[in-house]
């Protein structure tokens, strides 16, 4: 009788802390998806958007959209928005103002300059066309776009354009560029009928919290003013990404864009600013130039849906119930597995058992959410396969020896297999080493460190549009470690681990680094420190390990 009521008691332990780790679950996801209340824009329109539909699958270096999808795109955009702002008038881009005039929408045209003068000739003659062609749907034609801050021609030649288009064309022409190049060059600014600024508080030099970008909009609107009386003045670029890495201060966010959006519009409508939201579409091509937070400037994502209402509250991540539910269910079937296969041995081996599964699954659908955001191209899929594959396996094996040692069927010591060993037994492909759960562990932390590694040197020499892959790498530095924590016993010794220490090393050298050139106002670049420190920290209490068991050999 005694058997059958001790496990009735492993079974209700086991129940209750699952439920209780469940509700943390529940708790973990809503923090992050429930919906919060920002102030509502006056306004049921936004005032114009810079439009460019391209989807996924197609870029200007490329396949670009048909004519069909632009016209579907045309729609969605006469939805929310009351004008659009283009920079080329060649190619597909020709139907613009037919279409928008069609859909009721005014258009601020572009001709883009570069360093090509051939194609400048080409987008000219194009914007001269179509502002004579749609005098009451194109606005004003704006000729370059930030081609001084680009180097690419002179600002002789620029004026020179400029003049041309001025005097073929009765609607106003401006210049478009960073707010700080109109002060480097005020000979633009006495030949441009307007001008056009571009003020993205995200992406400047100094990154600005989302708290200070309205007053940061403002100064940079009065300055230009004040430079260049008698000139209007429109912002013809100003947004603020929904996703993407974290530069100092500047956070990414739907509900910050959503803040964002609704205070430049109200602010706007206040002070009788003109200005123009960059931009109305996600474009998933320019994540791979510029990192997931390139694809996630549209207010409108891919699947051409509004990111979040103008009025109203707003939810991070509206899918989080999906993201509970899907975690949840892994972490019961874990459980039960567990219960099933390898029953603990006690009550409390039996909860620890429920807790560990629960967390190891909050962890990989974390890991799986991040993936799906950095999948902009077959590399980003690829990575995401890997990390999130190689993590769920990495936990899998990690919690069967966990299910092991509840159950009292404790393996002994885990060994430190060297690093030198790992990579020869992928180099021979031995069959028999990657049977063995040790063997099968050992590789995946070695593909994982290098991994690790890797993505830290990124973002010592090339920040800028590299991601912080914390969610990615969680799940792994967590289950090594709770492997090391379970065992106690010293680890076998297999031989001088020279390669181990240099491991240990440069995680911890990159996770003082990274916080520092990223500046210790960067909570991204201080998880992910902490996400290397926690990586680290297996292969230094290993080797500790392995050099206790040496001595008490000796």
């Amino acid at each position: 009788m005694r058997p059958n009521l001790n496990a009735l008691a492993v079974l209700a332990t086991a129940l209750v802390a699952l439920a209780a780790a469940v509700a943390l679950n529940y708790g973990f996801w809503w923090a992050q998806g429930r919906p919060q209340h920002i102030p509502d824009a006056r306004d049921p329109r936004i005032k114009s958007a810079s439009f460019s539909p391209y989807r996924p699958g197609q870029s200007p270096f490329g396949q670009t959209f048909t004519r069909t999808q632009m016209e579907e795109d045309m729609a969605v955009a006469a939805k929310y928005f009351t004008r659009i702002r283009t920079y080329s008038n060649g190619g597909q881009f020709a139907a613009v103002p037919e279409l928008a005039r069609r859909h009721g929408l005014k258009v601020i045209l572009g001709a883009w300059i570069g360093a090509s003068l051939s194609d400048n000739e080409e987008e000219i003659a194009g914007a001269i066309k179509a502002a004579n062609d749609y005098p009451d749907t194109v606005e004003r034609v704006v000729v370059g776009n930030e081609v001084l801050l680009r180097d690419e021609v002179t600002p002789g030649l620029l004026i020179d354009y400029i003049r041309r288009v001025k005097a073929a064309i009765k609607q106003p022409v401006t210049y478009a560029d960073v707010w700080e190049y109109w002060l480097l060059h005020p000979e633009v600014a006495r030949e441009v009928d307007s001008i056009t600024i571009h003020v993205l508080p995200y992406w400047e030099n100094t990154p600005t919290p989302l708290d200070h970008t309205i007053a940061h909009m403002l100064e940079a609107h009065d300055k230009i003013s004040q430079a260049f009386p008698g000139k209007p003045v429109l912002i013809g670029e100003i947004g603020w990404p929904s996703a993407g890495r974290v530069r100092e201060g500047a956070v990414p966010g739907r509900v910050a864009q959503a803040k964002f959006v609704r205070q430049v519009m109200n602010t706007a409508d206040e002070r009788g600013i003109d200005y123009n939201i960059f931009e109305l579409f996600d474009e998933p091509w320019k994540a791979a130039q510029e990192g997931t937070v390139g694809g996630h400037w549209g207010l409108v994502d891919k699947d051409r849906h509004l990111k979040f209402p103008l009025t109203g509250p707003v939810s991070e991540k509206p899918y989080w119930q999906t993201a509970f539910c899907a975690s949840s269910a892994l972490a019961a079937l874990l459980t039960l597995l567990a219960l099933l296969l390898r029953r603990p041995a006690g009550p409390m081996a039996a909860a620890r058992l429920s807790l560990a599964a629960q967390l190891f699954a909050t962890l990989l659908a974390a890991s799986a959410e991040q993936s799906l955001l950095l999948a902009f191209d077959p590399v980003g899929v690829a990575g995401g396969i890997f990390l999130t594959g190689g993590g769920g396996l990495l936990c899998l094996l990690v919690f069967s020896e966990l299910a092991d040692q509840a159950a009292g069927r404790c393996p002994g010591p885990v060994p430190l297999v060297p690093v030198i060993a790992r990579l020869e037994a992928l180099r021979s492909r031995r069959s028999g080493f990657f049977k063995s759960r040790d063997g099968l562990v050992s590789v995946l932390d070695l593909a994982f460190a290098i991994a690790a590694l890797s993505q830290a040197f990124g973002l010592i020499v090339d920040p800028r549009y590299r991601d912080f892959r914390v969610a990615q790498f969680l799940p792994v530095a967590l289950c090594l470690g709770l492997r090391l924590l379970a065992t106690r016993q010293p680890q076998r010794p297999v031989g001088s681990p020279r390669e181990e220490w240099l491991f240990a090393a440069a995680f911890a050298i990159a996770a003082v680094a990274i916080p520092l050139l990223e500046t210790l106002q960067n909570p991204a670049a201080l998880a992910w420190g902490g996400t290397l420190l926690l990586l680290a920290a297996p292969w230094a209490l290993s080797i500790a390990r392995q050099h206790k068991a040496v001595v008490l050999a000796a």
